[in-house]
């Protein structure tokens, strides 16, 4: 599968959440078992239907792959020379569905995990879910400063779509917040990390495609910016008054 985010992929084979045949969930902080929970969870449909079965014969293992159809069970024998990558693939499978096993048990007492396991779900589908690391007001965001606004804007009651993947001139944004202004959409960008080449390079491929869809700022498009290692919430909230987004 492939995340139209400027040529960036998720769903890759090297990239795949292998757990630990030895995982114990328990041991594992509330941040990481719900990460490592969305990730797998995030990951087991795209893996071929079926369940592996393993039977050994003397030294000889015989391999089949399992499947339920209109109620039914069918089973279809493998060749370890022919399927060698489904049954490997169907193994991986195997482990994740052993390991959600293991972190259903070691969450189902957890207060709000729930409710955390939700929220990293819905953004893990198109960036890694370790980037999202502040949970607020029932969602994960970036940084500080991103949780920060994300306060302000609860506290006023103010609708908002984070980092919603949109279209824009026939690409792909996930913009930072998103805001319905008389019926039509603004977009904010908060720039956090200028001094970094990387981050200021993407922040100018994105301002670009935005200048190209004909998006104004200060009217479709408003930027704020972190003035060092802090920001100006009552600047921020000022530009948003300013605007109409509350």
């Amino acid at each position: 599968m492939t995340i139209d985010y400027f040529g960036e992929t998720y769903l890759d084979s090297t990239k795949l959440v292998i757990p630990d045949p030895e995982l114990d969930a328990a041991a594992l902080s509330v941040e990481d078992l719900v990460t490592l929970h969305a990730k797998l969870l995030y990951e087991l449909p795209y893996f071929p239907r079926g369940t592996l079965a393993e039977r050994r014969r003397g030294r000889r293992t015989y391999y089949s792959v399992q499947t339920t159809v209109n109620h039914r069970r069918q089973e279809r024998y493998l060749s370890l020379k022919k399927d060698s990558n489904l049954i490997e693939q169907l193994r991986i499978k195997k482990q994740i569905r052993t390991a959600l096993t293991k972190i259903r048990r070691a969450s189902e007492h957890l207060k709000g995990y729930r409710r955390r396991l939700a929220a990293k779900m819905s953004v893990i589908g198109h960036r890694y879910a370790e980037n999202y690391v502040f949970y607020t007001n029932k969602i994960y965001v970036r940084s500080t400063a991103e949780a920060a606004i994300v306060e302000m804007l609860h506290k006023r009651h103010v609708r908002f779509e984070y980092e919603a993947p949109t279209e824009v001139a026939g690409w792909i944004i996930h913009p930072d917040f998103k805001y319905i202004v008389d019926g039509r959409s603004v977009y904010h960008e908060h720039l956090g990390m200028l001094d970094r080449e990387d981050y200021a390079s993407d922040w100018r491929n994105r301002q670009e495609r935005y200048r190209r869809a004909g998006l104004k700022e200060g009217t479709d498009l408003l930027i704020s910016r972190a003035h060092g290692k802090y920001i100006d919430l009552v600047e921020i909230e000022q530009m948003l008054h300013t605007r109409g987004v509350f």
